[in-house]
């Protein structure tokens, strides 16, 4: 009969890119009972594993071939949701200065150990790891499900526990407060934190609060005594980045970014962000030279993101390359099969087709662009699309798909104005400012005109017009809370209708998704169980 040990039940994922460490890891493990054990060579493989099978412990090399680190791989699990809280993550490396890395890291791996280390070291980190992280288990799985405020109960049992996990117990209080919506509560929790001792983690989640509360002015102020303080907590800089970019101060935004950049060179999420503030100041050199080396780093790793290969390309296109940005394109829809018909890395390839002297390339890639209906697709690439068709000679169906994007965002002047930039500089200046401004006068129409009806007794054919509008708007939360209640009136004065109470029923979980607060969901809630309790059939 097999001895049963602690580790007998636990299934590990060894991942390094080294024969003779695998080898060294696996003999280590199983020596301590555990014989539930997978190894991989490369992220490609460990990725296939994880989705294919559930791991309590990942040992993990911190450098890796294939262009992609441990850190890396880590941040992409996590930012990925493919692996759980409960899941323990070790990092493994024979630098000393890793030390550095963890410090300015976005994501911290559970514990890390030194290259070279013994089975009996091994065996205490873990036990450490496995004890608290059943300590955590109730809080974890509530963590998983986003259930925020079981998380903060079950948080605030520990804490009144006062045990030795006390600190980490509160670091997840606090996301959990901010996460739920409860910026107030959040505030006051991190300053009575902060109470107890400086703690930087507690300094950055006050400036996340006071962020969420809609104090820019004290969130900055804390941010920059965060950076003084604290120089190498890199979340600080993006927060403080983020802030200045949505204040329209670009140039504050890149500098902060650059400083970052300076401490955790690394980061492919921060090169990405550079990209994208680069992109708002028309800087497309900057763009290149951020988005360059994300995609050096992840062109031969299945962390590569389709988006970045299109970014780069554009940045080309524009800086007057449209040549270098065709070449981009073309090895990324060949050797990336699945997304050969992805719609933003096509239409940029038809511009810069386009531009490169090849109209039937560029035909052929705008047609691949419009295989998925373009008032569906995200803004961003929504306005790919749109730019596609004008530098095509399709300036109609350029119009149609921005038409439809600024009713979907009425009250999105920066967006307004990204679409009139787009028309200006692709060929239409003449209708720059009146297509914005038509376009909104036709939605305040159908509104006004639905409510006429509406008044008039006509519900059913209010209830048309605003339904068939919430379908082709469907993120503006104006019109697709309006059909909802539109359509509950309909039924509620005109009868039961299993198809309208469908609909009714999905533009409310529309809004809830997308705009929990939204000051309508209360009448469509009233207005629901008035229905469920006239007609006792209605589910």
């Amino acid at each position: 009969m097999a001895i049963q040990t602690p580790y007998s039940d636990k299934r590990i994922l060894i991942l390094d890119d080294m024969p003779e460490m695998r080898t060294t890891l696996r003999s280590q493990v199983g020596s301590l009972g555990c014989d539930n054990i997978s190894v991989s060579s490369n992220v490609k493989d460990a990725l296939e594993q994880l989705n294919a099978n559930a791991f309590d412990v990942i040992l993990c090399d911190y450098y890796l071939a294939g262009g992609t680190d441990g850190q890396q791989f880590l941040e992409f699990l996590r930012n990925r949701n493919i692996i759980g809280r409960g899941v323990v993550f070790v990092m493994i490396t024979a630098e000393k200065s890793y030390e550095n890395v963890v410090t300015t890291a976005e994501c911290m791996p559970d514990d890390y150990l030194l290259k070279p280390f013994t089975a009996e070291a091994l065996k205490m980190r873990l036990e450490r790891l496995f004890e608290k992280k059943k300590r955590l288990a109730k809080v974890d799985q509530m963590q998983n499900k986003g259930d925020w405020s079981e998380v903060i109960a079950a948080c605030d049992e520990i804490i009144a526990a006062k045990d030795r996990y006390l600190v980490d117990v509160m670091r997840i209080k606090g996301n959990a407060l901010i996460q739920a919506g409860w910026a107030e509560a959040a505030i006051e929790f991190y300053q009575q934190a902060l109470n107890l001792r400086p703690m930087p983690w507690a300094k950055l989640g006050l400036a996340r609060a006071l962020h969420q509360s809609g104090d820019p002015a004290r969130c900055k102020e804390t941010l920059n005594e965060l950076i003084v303080e604290s120089p190498k907590l890199m979340a600080a800089y993006d927060l403080l980045g983020n802030l200045h970019r949505a204040a329209g101060d670009t140039d504050s935004a890149m500098a902060i970014l650059d400083s970052a950049c300076l401490i955790s060179p690394n980061s492919l999420t921060r090169h990405r962000a550079i990209a994208t503030v680069a992109e708002e100041k028309g800087d497309f050199s900057r763009v290149e030279q951020a988005l360059a080396q994300v995609v050096k780093k992840t062109r031969n790793s299945p962390l590569r993101e389709t988006v970045d290969f299109a970014r780069l390309g554009n940045a080309l296109t524009e800086m007057g390359e449209p040549f270098k940005a065709v070449a981009l394109l073309e090895e990324a829809r060949t050797s990336f099969k699945a997304d050969a018909y992805n719609p933003l890395l096509a239409a940029i390839e038809a511009v810069a087709q386009q531009k490169a002297g090849n109209p039937e390339k560029a035909a052929a890639a705008l047609e691949r662009a419009m295989q998925v209906d373009p008032f569906k697709l995200p803004e961003a690439v929504a306005m790919a699309v749109a730019k596609a068709c004008l530098s095509t000679g399709k300036p109609e169906a350029a119009q149609n798909i921005l038409k439809n994007l600024v009713q979907s965002n009425p009250e999105s002047k920066e967006l307004h104005g990204r679409i009139s930039a787009v028309l200006r500089d692709n060929g239409a200046p003449e209708i720059a400012e009146q297509l914005v401004s038509d376009s909104i006068r036709e939605f305040i129409q159908l509104n006004n005109e639905a409510v006429r009806l509406a008044k008039a007794g006509e519900l059913s054919v209010a209830a048309e017009m605003l339904t068939e509008a919430a379908r082709r708007l469907p993120t503006n939360m104006q019109v697709v809370s309006n059909a909802a209640v539109a359509l509950l009136f309909d039924m509620f004065n005109n009868g039961l209708d299993a198809v309208k109470l469908r609909s009714a029923q999905a533009f409310e979980q529309s809004v809830l998704a997308q705009s929990p607060t939204h000051p309508k969901l209360a009448q469509i809630t009233d207005l629901m169980n008035q229905i469920r309790n006239k007609y006792a059939s209605a589910k």
